[in-house]
């Protein structure tokens, strides 16, 4: 293939998804979509507790959901967190699980319908455990080519869907797309279908626009991957930042780049930083104040600084030895509305438009170093 064509394939492969699994969810789900925006307000009226569970990458969507609840005026709790609320009678708990059958995932859900809580499954897997404990499932698309195997005999059999978005990545991208459109219909006075579909098409042609920005300087995108291929050859650490939703998108990254074979730390350890180590900084406005201070500090070390930014005047972007600047940023004020008079709500589109770029350059990098899905496996965290 020539360069980067991996990386496109990959790219185009996510957003192709999310805009038919938005028509699908339309056709076959759109009561599904009603009653969990009516649920929402009746909890956002009442002052019920949402909480949210799942494992990895699974749970992360979660945590970005409920920090979407939070900004909407809905009490947010993720189960397992040191700060958890309790679940009571009446709360409402989503459960995300790609499989349906992830053990700690059902075996909370069912914890949690003993507390008469209401649970809301958000899985690929129809008839899988989770499915079949939930009052209602919001159904993801599963990965690309379709297996006529159920998840478990899948598993048995170790045949695998795509390795181009490997392991639960289609999944868990439709998780954080679902989640973003069902908060979009809390104070909507419009069809909440038709806010859920307008909001992830806003997200979709956003991410599109950024990324055919930054193939118009692909030498920048080589440089930024070859500077990862680098690490691994290395051995030298990669480090991500990231603030509020940004957090989450920092750590869905990090584990993939664990099961590409790269050394990743997180912030707690950045005590053991050396020289030549990589930080890869996000931050929309190019100024969140934790990463930048990451930044400075990683440039008084002599680490390599990768900067994903809406801004290139800002510090973090001058800080960076080299960065990526995405163009939705510029037009962002737009993004906190679809209609600002009606709706008044924030739609992270830079957040997305990162996760997809950063899925696509693990791709990329996968094919260069003839990674398998089942070797990318082997790194992850086989113990739930």
């Amino acid at each position: 293939m020539s360069m980067l064509e991996v990386f496109k394939d990959a790219a185009s492969l996510l957003l192709n998804i999310a805009e038919r699994s938005v028509r699908n969810i339309i056709e076959y789900q759109s009561e599904t979509i009603r009653y969990l925006s009516m649920l929402l307000d009746d909890m956002r009226k009442r002052g019920k507790m949402a909480h949210t569970v799942g494992m990895g990458r699974s749970g992360l969507a979660g945590k970005f959901f409920a920090d979407l609840l939070k900004m909407h005026g809905i009490r947010a709790s993720v189960i397992g967190d040191i700060l958890a609320k309790p679940v009571n009678p009446g709360d409402v708990v989503f459960a995300f699980s790609g499989s349906g059958w992830t053990k700690t995932t059902t075996l909370y859900a069912e914890l949690s319908i003993q507390r008469g809580a209401t649970l809301v499954a958000f899985t690929a897997t129809r008839k899988s455990k989770l499915d079949r404990l939930a009052d209602v499932s919001i159904y993801l698309p599963g990965k690309p080519i379709l297996d006529t195997l159920d998840y478990m005999a899948r598993k048995i059999s170790g045949k695998y869907k795509s390795p181009l978005a490997p392991m639960g990545s289609v999944n868990e991208f439709a998780s954080l797309l679902y989640g973003i459109g069902l908060v979009s219909t809390i104070k909507c006075d419009d069809d909440p279908v038709e806010c859920f579909r307008n909001t992830i098409m806003i997200i979709i042609d956003a991410c599109r626009k950024s990324i055919d920005n930054l193939l118009r300087d692909e030498n920048k995108l080589e440089k930024i991957i070859n500077t990862y291929v680098n690490a691994k050859e290395n051995k030298k650490i990669c480090f991500f930042s990231g603030l509020g939703l940004l957090e989450h998108i920092c750590w869905m990254i990090a584990i993939r780049f664990q099961h590409l074979g790269l050394l990743v730390s997180g912030i707690s350890d950045w005590i053991i930083r050396r020289p030549d180590d990589i930080l890869t900084v996000m931050s929309g406005s190019g100024e969140a104040p934790i990463p930048k201070i990451l930044a400075e500090e990683a440039k008084k070390t002599g680490m390599t600084i990768i900067g994903v930014v809406g801004n290139r005047d800002s510090t973090i972007a001058k800080l960076s030895d080299i960065y990526l600047e995405l163009s939705d940023v510029g037009d962002r004020k737009k993004f906190f509305a679809i209609d600002v008079n009606k709706v008044n709500m924030f739609i992270p589109a830079f957040e997305i438009a990162v996760l997809i770029i950063f899925e696509s350059i693990v791709a990329e990098i996968a094919n260069r170093f003839g990674l398998t899905e089942e070797t990318m496996r082997s790194y992850h965290a086989n113990i739930e």
